[in-house]
C-alpha cells in the first residue's frame, strides 16, 4: 500500500520529488518504492526524464486502476458512518433533482421526522446499491439499476420556458411563430423540440442552433438567465414558475421521455428508517402529481 500511494502521488504530480513532498518522504525513498512495485509487477511504470516523471502505457493504467480503487475505498470508509448514526438514510438522485426538487422539501421530512438523518449523493460516482452502498436512489426510469425494486413517483411535462422579460419583447410570445423568433435552448434530447411542434400543431423545425447543456438543471438555469426559451421540465422549475422569474408563455405540454422513480433492495425496504422516508417520499410524489395535473387542466381550460 505503501508503495501505491507514492506511486499514484508521483502519477499524479509527474514528479518524485514533489510526491515526497506531499507525503513527507524523501525523493529517493519514492523512487525505492516505486522501482519495487515495478520490480513486482516485472514492467517500468515511469519514463524517468531530467525533471519530470512520464508515466508509461502501463503506469497510466494503473493509475486509472487506482483511482477507482481509492475512489472506491474513500466511499466505504464513508459509509462506516451510518454505524455510527443508525439513523442516517443515504439517498442517491441526480444533482438537478437533488437541488430543484428534494431539497427544498427537506424541511418537511425533519418536521415529521426528526430522528432520520438524510445523507445525500448528488455526484457522478458510481454506486452498488445491491451492496448496500446507498438506501435508495432517486432516478428517471430509463436509468433503472438490475436488482432493485421500483416504484414510480411521478411522471414530469415539458413546456417553453423562459424569463417574463424574453416573453414580452420585442412582442409578447402569443404563437408558436413568436416563440420560434426568439433563441432556444436545447439538452441532450434534441428531438423533444421536434415532439413539442407536432404537439403545437406546428410545421415548423426547431433550429439546432443555440446553447446545449447536459442536464435538465442547467437547462432551466440557463433559461432563468434570459440565454433563450428552455423546453424544460415542469417538475423542476417550480419553483421559479411560482416565484415568476420563469413563466409558461404557451400553455402546451408534452410528458417527458421518462417517470421518476425510486429503487431500492429489498433488504433496504425492510428497514423501519427507510420505510419511514419512503412514505414521505411518495407522499411529496403525490403532491407533485397532483400539481402537474393542476397545470395541465388550467392550460386545457386557457386553451378553450
Amino acid at each position: 500500500m505503501r508503495a501505491l500511494q507514492a506511486f499514484a502521488a508521483a502519477a499524479r504530480l509527474q514528479s518524485f520529488s514533489r510526491a515526497g513532498e506531499e507525503l513527507g518522504m524523501t525523493q529517493s525513498a519514492i523512487s525505492h518504492q516505486i522501482r519495487m512495485l515495478e520490480e513486482l509487477l516485472r514492467q517500468p511504470l515511469f519514463n524517468r526524464l531530467h525533471r519530470n516523471a512520464v508515466l508509461t502505457d502501463a503506469g497510466r493504467d494503473l493509475e486509472v486502476t487506482l483511482a477507482e480503487c481509492f475512489e472506491r475505498l474513500e466511499l466505504g470508509l464513508k459509509r462506516l458512518e451510518q454505524y455510527r448514526k443508525p439513523n442516517q438514510v443515504i439517498v442517491y438522485t441526480r444533482p438537478d433533482f437533488a437541488s430543484n426538487w428534494l431539497i427544498p422539501r427537506l424541511p418537511r421530512l425533519r418536521v415529521l421526522h426528526p430522528e432520520i438523518d438524510v445523507w445525500l449523493f448528488s455526484n457522478e460516482q458510481t454506486f452498488d446499491p445491491v451492496r448496500g452502498e446507498i438506501h435508495l436512489a432517486i432516478l428517471p426510469a430509463g436509468s433503472a439499476l438490475a436488482g432493485l425494486e421500483s416504484r414510480t413517483l411521478f411522471g414530469d411535462l415539458l413546456t417553453p420556458l423562459c424569463t417574463p422579460a424574453l416573453a414580452e419583447a420585442p412582442t409578447p410570445i402569443a404563437s408558436v411563430a413568436d416563440l420560434m423568433a426568439r433563441p432556444l435552448l436545447h439538452d441532450e434530447r434534441r428531438e423533444d423540440w421536434a415532439r413539442w411542434l407536432a404537439a403545437a400543431g406546428s410545421t415548423a423545425t426547431a433550429t439546432v442552433r443555440g446553447y446545449n447543456f447536459g442536464d435538465s438543471g442547467a437547462l432551466v438555469a440557463a433559461a432563468r438567465q434570459g440565454l433563450g426559451v428552455a423546453l424544460g421540465s415542469l417538475v423542476l422549475a417550480a419553483d421559479d414558475l411560482r416565484s415568476g422569474q420563469l413563466v409558461a408563455p404557451l400553455q402546451i405540454a408534452i410528458p417527458a421521455a421518462n417517470d421518476w422513480i425510486v429503487a431500492l433492495t429489498a433488504g433496504a425496504l425492510a428497514k423501519p428508517k427507510i420505510q419511514a422516508f419512503l412514505s414521505w417520499l411518495e407522499a411529496e410524489a403525490i403532491t407533485t402529481r397532483n400539481e402537474l395535473a393542476q397545470w395541465g387542466a388550467d392550460a386545457t381550460r386557457m386553451e378553450t
